[in-house]
């Protein structure tokens, strides 16, 4: 039903709105924390990271580490860096808040989202569960969505492609070619 929205020349079908790309786990070497995934969803580019981790504390720390060393106040995007690591922390204190008593794994999925007209990440408290060595998304509830400029989004999303996928900067570039062009 969606896909009659959507313009015939999107990326999604009327059958699979969602395409997988590509999916890594993370970290790339044992014990794993979580899924990351490259997806079109209906006429977006979606870098899904879905975290079910014992040490999530950490695992958000990680996460901020990253957020600084890639952008330091001085840089275009700095600002977007910091709310949203702000609205990192506030939705690992929700799930955590929430976890019961003796929970071992918490679990949070974080999305980056571009598309002709929109940037933003999103962030969820989902059910996750484990279907091998996959993680399946059973439901998801949203914490928060924060608008967030191109430019932040479209490098954040290069960064952890880069990362994630263990790829060299123009191998990334041809994964995000299809919303290149939105860049501006």
């Amino acid at each position: 039903m969606l896909c009659l929205f959507f313009p015939a020349n999107s990326f999604a079908t009327q059958k699979d709105p969602e395409q997988l790309i590509r999916s890594a786990p993370v970290p790339a070497e044992p014990p794993y924390q979580g899924e990351v995934r490259l997806l079109h969803r209906d006429s977006s580019l979606v870098v899904q990271t879905l975290l079910n981790s014992k040490v999530m504390q950490r695992v958000v720390g990680v996460i901020q580490k990253n957020e600084l060393k890639e952008w330091p106040q001085n840089l275009e995007g700095s600002s977007d860096s910091r709310r949203y690591v702000e609205e990192l922390v506030k939705a690992h204190q929700i799930i955590r808040g929430r976890a019961e008593e003796g929970q071992r794994f918490l679990q949070l999925m974080i999305e980056f989202v571009l598309d002709g007209q929109q940037s933003y990440v999103t962030l969820y408290a989902p059910t996750l569960t484990q279907k091998g060595d996959r993680l399946v998304l059973q439901k998801k509830e949203l914490l928060k969505k924060l608008p967030l400029s191109r430019t932040y989004v479209y490098k954040n999303m290069l960064f952890i492609i880069q990362d994630c996928f263990q790829l060299e900067v123009d191998k990334a570039l041809e994964l995000v070619r299809p919303v290149a062009g939105y860049l501006k």
